[in-house]
């Protein structure tokens, strides 16, 4: 027996459901937290549950159209938990109450949160059986058979939990690679679309004729199918996009990075601080004075040494470390940066110790204290340096989207140190981009206990 749900029966499933665990997560905390008044404040509950389709809508949480990954989606509900936080704060305080207001907030959110994931990860195993079933899938059309229409062919292929099946192509040519998959030509559409029962309609053309695209959106809208365009990307030079209205007018955002939302910056700076604290308690606070008395012991000069360098926007910041070379060496020669070299004689005999084992780069827990940079991100070079990159590499301050970082996705891939192949500095700043555009809370966690991996067993690129 096949199951399928429409779009609408979908979303309001979804919407319903999260609705019912929010009004049961509020009944069992004011039962269980003896705060029984709260059980006949409807004004209260009803407060919270506008308020979650409200914040719910502005987040696009239940958009159908979704890739998600579950984590990305379980990281969507943090705001939304937040928003419900200060409501029952605020209603607290309208009744005087302080002495369970903590408590209640706690138990209340915890609830929600607990079985929101628990519903999410039923429902995503659920809609997942069906589909591999036959069931709630939605056969899709793809006008266009050329490398944007074959890719996305593929990438549904690959990814049979979004619930897409590709009943055929129709184009102006007929394509050998589709094994039986040309349906005809576009003027043929309206017929194609009855005899194989199509669901939507996805434009992959890579030329956009205004005409054509009138006439297959004017088809679709005949037979109430909904209509999806795939631009051109692919003479982009990118590999993230984001579409959106700007007013009445479609905007292309050529490159788009997670961090441009601010629930993840949220999230990034909060485990920045966090780790950074610990850091500085633990750590810092102990090995300071040794690495400080080493220093000043082995050569003359200040502990610290301090740069100006490159961050987030291009924007300037002074960069700390431990100093590991030498007072009078130079970074500059005849206009020229001079990188770090192996066995380098402007380093000093601690130096060498500090720079094998990254303890140089401690100080910059400070920087991410005082927000001018990330435990994990493109790592930040000398102005020198930055000036001669972006002269050669044409995206080099695309790295600087982002704030710059202790360790990073090019130096835990052997992308570090001194590259005195330019094709070497290119490779960095890809990976940095790549970083940029691909990042989660897991990927900097990966990149974290890489980096611990790479200090323990010893970095030959590290000098």
């Amino acid at each position: 027996m096949k199951y399928h749900f429409t779009e609408k029966n979908y979303n309001i499933t979804k919407v319903s459901s999260d609705f019912a665990i929010l009004i049961l997560s509020y009944y069992l905390t004011s039962i269980l937290s003896h705060r029984n008044e709260f059980i006949h404040d409807r004004e209260i509950l009803l407060l919270l549950v506008v308020s979650w389709y409200f914040s719910s809508k502005w987040i696009d949480i239940y958009d159908d159209f979704r890739t998600l990954k579950f984590i990305e989606e379980l990281l969507l509900l943090i705001p939304l938990i937040i928003v419900q936080a200060l409501i029952v704060i605020v209603a607290f305080f309208m009744t005087d109450d302080h002495i369970h207001a903590r408590k209640f907030v706690f138990e209340y959110c915890g609830w929600l949160f607990g079985m929101l994931v628990i519903k999410k990860y039923l429902s995503k195993k659920l809609y997942q059986y069906l589909r591999r079933s036959g069931g709630n899938v939605k056969n899709v059309l793809i006008i266009g058979s050329n490398d944007i229409g074959m890719s996305f062919f593929n990438f549904l292929n690959s990814n049979s939990q979004f619930g897409y099946k590709v009943i055929g192509f129709v184009d102006s040519t007929k394509n050998a690679e589709l094994n039986g998959l040309y349906k005809g030509k576009i003027e043929e559409i309206e017929r194609i679309i009855s005899e194989n029962k199509a669901d939507e309609i996805i434009i992959a053309l890579p030329d956009f004729n205004k005409s054509e695209l009138d006439f297959i959106i004017g088809v679709g809208e005949k037979k109430a199918i909904r209509t999806r365009i795939i631009p051109d990307y692919f003479k982009f030079n990118s590999s993230k996009y984001k579409m959106e209205m700007f007013g009445s007018f479609p905007m292309v955002t050529v490159r788009d990075e997670p961090m441009n939302q601010i629930h993840f910056r949220f999230l990034k700076r909060v485990g920045d601080i966090v780790c950074s604290i610990f850091v500085c308690v633990f750590i810092f606070s102990w090995l300071f004075p040794i690495v400080a008395l080493l220093i000043k012991m082995d050569s003359a000069g200040d502990v610290f040494y301090i740069q100006e360098r490159w961050g987030k926007d291009n924007k300037q910041f002074r960069f700390f470390k431990f100093r590991t070379m030498n007072i009078d060496s130079q970074l500059v020669v005849k206009g020229k940066f001079q990188q770090t070299t192996k066995n380098d004689s402007r380093i000093t005999k601690i130096g060498v110790f500090l720079r094998n084992t990254s303890i140089d780069e401690l100080p910059q827990f400070f920087n991410v204290l005082m927000g001018n940079m990330s435990i994990v991100g493109p790592r930040p070079h000398a102005i020198p340096h930055n000036e001669e990159s972006l002269r050669l590499i044409h995206n080099y301050c695309v790295r600087h989207w982002v704030k710059p970082g202790i360790t990073g996705w090019a130096q835990v891939n052997g992308l570090r140190g001194e590259t005195k192949d330019f094709s070497l500095m290119r490779k960095r700043v890809e990976f940095d981009i790549w970083y940029i555009e691909n990042w989660s809370v897991w990927l900097d966690v990966r990149i974290f206990f890489m980096t611990i991996y790479d200090i323990v067993k010893g970095d030959i690129m590290a000098f």
